[in-house]
């Protein structure tokens, strides 16, 4: 069983809670991935996944698919 990995994502465009349950829900459709944190007051997106099953650049698509700005966090 492949390891889990979590990744801290800086997202913009986020105003208000419904913008934080839309990507947490869009990101949580992902294969692979386990869990999705996200925190519209800090721009932090969290998210934990099976890096066999998908990558940081599929999940910074889905972020920006869904209208938001997104980039692993250094």
């Amino acid at each position: 069983m492949a390891e889990s990995v979590t990744t801290h994502f800086t997202t913009t465009g986020m105003h208000c809670h419904s913008c934080a349950m839309l990507i947490q829900l869009t990101v949580a459709e992902l294969p692979g991935v386990t869990a999705v944190e996200v925190d519209n007051g800090t721009g932090v997106t969290v998210v934990t996944y099976d890096p066999a099953k998908v990558t940081p650049d599929a999940i910074i698509t889905e972020i920006t698919g869904a209208g938001y700005g997104a980039e692993v966090a250094s």
